[in-house]
């Protein structure tokens, strides 16, 4: 296991599992590993580039960077030394060029860069996938097939995203030039009318003061005469404590779990792993354990859903989140004939994190709330002796994927799965007596 590999699992951003299963069709087909990643769609660009950065100790150059390069910056870097070093220029200030490389570590092909530029180069770590690609624009070197396929998914799913984000702008000015623009944060935010600082005074031309104005001291007052010594009064005797009243009975008693759950009461939301895990253990049933979940997704993501596979097809069982249609859920129906990401997790994959991407399955699935394809979702398998057997998918974190935890999430799809399969073995057992 190599030391890319070994981070990309200690940062949880792929599992053991997909480490395992890249790394053998590495073997078979060559290739760099973050390429065999994309492949097996087991991580994103923007992941593996923050990965790659982090393991080699150098900037990355992002997809934009090796994009509409100047040919002033080409004709620095002659194009059989490009081939070679797999390097590409994209940047020139003062005496420093900007050069992606495929393999930074390569000392010697930094002097060369230097001599061959007259420059001082800042190297830059980039994927194998863009390296290729824009080798391909800028110098001519023809791009394998294999890696030309890949390239061409992530350029599809991108654009769309590009797409999308130009529409959201061009609402967005729209609206503000129209007038139509959310309330700034002090209006947002403001004190309450009961809190609001007095109107000024009629015929007053200075503004009302933020705070309450302090009276001004009044004047002294004459002293006045001692009082006379109070006369001594007989007070009465004190009556009688009265008697503490009884305690109130209660008047309901607190219904056990399995109660609850007889009566379709959603369990309390789980609000640590630790709380998630032990609600699992303690579930009576597929139903409990399937509110649990979604009750603890609830709390940071903006939706949650759970999909049940049975043999060939993956269909909707349970989904909270704004404007979801929880009763139309249930009739999401999918064949495993489709491409999509269910079909790739049932083919091996470990997780997926990053955009939904706009495919014919997963447009069908977001039109159950409203059509929107997220940018950031969660999917996850729950497995049971290597069968897929639950799907769990959130998307749209409150704080952002940078917030998302995935060895928290991996412990509960691990609880999840230990719950499932108690609940089969119980079935099973009552089955045969």
């Amino acid at each position: 296991m190599g030391k890319l590999g070994q981070l990309l699992v200690a940062r949880g951003w792929i599992t053991v599992q997909q480490l395992t299963r890249a790394l053998k069709n590495q073997n078979v087909v060559g290739g760099r590993l973050g390429t065999c990643l994309l492949e097996m769609d087991a991580i994103s660009e923007e992941l593996l580039s923050k990965g790659l950065s982090e393991h080699l100790g150098v900037p990355s150059a992002s997809v934009e960077d090796l994009r509409g390069i100047p040919e002033e910056v080409l004709r620095l870097i002659p194009e059989k030394l490009a081939r070679r070093c797999r390097a590409v220029p994209f940047h020139v200030e003062s005496g420093r060029l900007d050069v992606a490389l495929l393999d930074p570590r390569n000392l010697s092909a930094q002097d060369e860069l230097a001599f061959a530029s007259g420059k001082r180069v800042k190297i830059h770590v980039a994927q194998e996938l863009r390296i290729l690609e824009a080798l391909e624009k800028s110098y001519g070197e023809e791009c394998p097939s294999r890696f030309a396929m890949v390239i061409e998914r992530l350029n599809r799913a991108r654009y769309f995203w590009e797409r999308q984000a130009a529409q959201d702008r061009e609402e967005d000015e729209k609206a503000a030039s129209a007038g139509q623009r959310f309330p700034p944060l002090d209006d947002v935010f403001a004190p309450s009318p009961r809190f609001a600082p007095p109107p000024p005074l009629p015929g007053s031309n200075l503004p009302p003061s933020p705070r309450r104005a302090q009276p001004a001291p009044a004047p002294p007052r004459p002293a006045a005469p001692a009082p006379a010594p109070p006369v001594p009064v007989a007070m009465p005797a004190p009556a009688p404590a009265p008697a503490p009243a009884p305690a109130a009975r209660p008047l309901s008693v607190a219904l056990t779990a399995e109660e609850r759950v007889a009566l379709g009461a959603a369990p309390p939301e789980s609000t640590s792993i630790e709380a998630a895990e032990k609600a699992l253990t303690e579930a009576g049933d597929f139903e409990e354990a399937g509110r649990i979940l979604l009750g603890f997704l609830s709390r940071t993501w903006r939706r949650a859903a759970l999909f049940r596979v049975i043999r060939d097809r993956v269909t909707g069982w349970m989904i909270k989140g704004p404007d979801v249609d929880g009763s139309a859920f249930p009739s999401f129906s999918l064949g495993f004939d489709q491409p999509s990401l269910f079909l790739n997790l049932r083919n091996g994959s470990g997780l997926h994190l990053g955009p939904l991407p706009p495919m014919p399955a997963h447009r069908q699935l977001a039109q159950i709330w409203g059509g929107d394809l997220p940018r950031e979702c969660l999917v996850l398998p729950v497995r049971l002796k290597d069968r897929l057997v639950t799907v769990v998918y959130a998307d749209s974190p409150a704080k952002g994927m940078g917030s998302v935890d995935l060895s928290s999430m991996q412990r509960l799809t691990a609880a999840a799965a230990a719950a499932f399969e108690r609940f089969a073995l119980r079935k099973r057992a009552e089955s045969k007596s």
